[in-house]
């Protein structure tokens, strides 16, 4: 009976320790006052950043954050190599999907130059690559409506490639060997993301220009901004960041033949000259082309030319998300303002600071707390820590009820387990492989480096880390209780019970 009591005492204590734990563990979220200083706003995002570097496991990360034009906070934390060198100014980082605002730059410059007109059929502009007949009308395909994701072009986003893998030589090999590239709804019509759209801006710039891609760019967009530290291509950047997995040990990077769409790496320093650039044009374009980037696509008004738009109590808010395997960063801009705010990282678990950090300064940016500004990452992240605490009461409830019965004498493990008959014995074995199995799959998956951490996997991207934790082994838990209870059996209560005595 002391034994049963123990065994009761001690579930009871681990049921309110493990509420308890994830109680205390619940993602601290921070928010800024709009009228804060701007040296308690840097404190502030010093102290999420700081915290969520570690708690995240984040290896390298440059953020920043403007007022009134202005670098009221600029943080160069970590490390750009394995071998410890550290993230500075000039160390550059992919930024996935950010690309495509650069690509905007870059297709606005065509335009003002005379190159292009924004409101033609891109068609006219492309030598090297035609779009296949549709039942849709080709010409719609504009300029214009390409650049606010309106024109009707398939493909999401495109994956990097390995160095095993076979690699497109060039963009129009891409735009055929990805996934071929097709008019798939009525131009001007429902606005749907399209990597495959920027793929084809790239090819524009590319036939238009005579030059590739990065060199068009570089001359036309980093050099007048002061952007030394970008560009597109890897060879030609020194000074660019490793990519880390959750351990923090470099990994291989993926190339992204997608340039346009999400190749670009740029340096904490350059960030924040393109985010000032954002105010004025900065010499590269006029006010006008820079209305005409932010105004509201076709029948969509929280799009622009790729940007998000936003409406603060102080203006218009633009910006963009990345990831790119272990890339992952944010932009905001409110050009009225001059506020501004950027992270760019290079881990795998750096999305979670689009949890943390941007929450924080949007709270500001926004005039809103800091749970009605991140709304959604609340709901996502208290969800995931309400399911951990209801899978690890379900794992102590399996485990008393398996322990309580060993210490009353009620039930005892036997191999093969006992069953009527051998249907029922068959079920049990099977049920408990599966289980079993399982458990050593989510195990392998989430706590070793063969899968879930590696570039390759793009699910982390959008993953709230540290919640996850707190569920994997609660759930692997459940898992193996299950699994050890149907090799358990009930023991006979009468002395003389015969093999047709009823089992479990």
């Amino acid at each position: 009976m002391r034994t049963l009591n123990l065994v009761r005492l001690i579930a009871a204590l681990a049921a309110l320790g493990w509420i308890a734990f994830i109680a205390a563990e619940l993602r601290p979220f921070t928010g800024i006052g709009p009228d804060a200083p701007p040296a308690e706003m840097a404190a502030e995002l010093d102290g999420v950043l700081d915290r969520a570097m570690q708690r995240y496991s984040i290896a390298g990360v440059a953020a920043g954050a403007l007022r009134d034009g202005e670098v009221i906070w600029s943080a160069r934390r970590g490390m750009a190599r394995e071998d410890g060198s550290p993230v500075t100014g000039q160390t550059a980082f992919n930024l996935g999907s950010i690309s495509k605002p650069v690509t905007v730059w870059a297709v606005l410059a065509l335009a003002r130059d005379g190159h292009i007109d924004l409101d033609a059929p891109i068609q006219s502009y492309l030598t090297r690559f035609t779009l296949p007949d549709s039942e849709f009308d080709v010409s719609g395909v504009t300029v214009r409506r390409l650049l606010q994701h309106v024109a009707g072009i398939n493909i999401h986003g495109y994956g990097g490639y390995s160095p095993e893998e076979d690699q497109p030589a060039d963009i129009v090999e891409l735009s055929q060997t990805y996934e071929p590239l097709q008019l798939v709804r009525e131009p001007g019509t429902d606005p749907s993301y399209s990597g495959g759209g920027y793929v084809m801006l790239q090819m524009m710039i590319e036939d238009v220009s005579g030059q590739t891609f990065d060199a068009y760019v570089r001359q036309q967009v980093f050099a007048p901004l002061g952007m030394t530290d970008s560009g597109f291509v890897e060879a030609d950047l020194p000074t660019r960041s490793a990519a880390f997995n959750y351990y923090r040990s470099e990994i291989t990077d993926l190339r992204d033949v997608a340039l346009a769409a999400a190749g670009v790496y740029v340096s904490g320093d350059d960030m924040e000259n393109f985010l000032r650039a954002h105010l004025d044009g900065g010499g590269v374009l006029p006010m006008s082309w820079l209305d005409q980037a932010f105004a509201p696509s076709e029948g969509t008004p929280g799009i622009g030319m790729s940007y998000t738009r936003t409406e603060t109590p102080r203006g218009l808010m633009i910006g963009h998300g990345g990831n790119n395997s272990s890339w992952n960063a944010q932009i905001y801009i409110r050009p009225e303002t001059g506020d501004g705010f950027y992270f760019m990282t290079n881990a795998t678990s750096g999305a979670q600071l689009d949890f943390d950090l941007s929450c924080s300064w949007l709270s500001a940016a926004r005039e809103l707390p800091v749970e009605e500004v991140c709304a959604e990452a609340y709901e996502l992240t208290h969800q995931i820590s309400l399911a951990a605490a209801i899978a690890g009461l379900l794992a102590i409830l399996i485990a008393y009820w398996l322990l309580a019965g060993l210490a009353a004498r009620r039930r005892r493990f036997s191999c093969p387990p006992v069953a009527r008959g051998p249907l029922r014995l068959t079920a049990r074995l099977g049920s408990s492989a599966v289980f079993a199995i399982g458990a050593g799959v989510a195990a392998w998956f989430f706590y070793t480096n063969s899968v879930m951490w590696r570039t390759q996997v793009i699910l982390i991207d959008e993953m709230p880390v540290d919640e996850f934790e707190q569920l994997m082994p609660a759930v692997l838990a459940v898992l193996i209780g299950l699994a050890l209870s149907l090799w358990s059996s009930p023991v006979l209560r009468a002395a003389g019970a015969g093999p047709n005595s009823r089992q479990v």
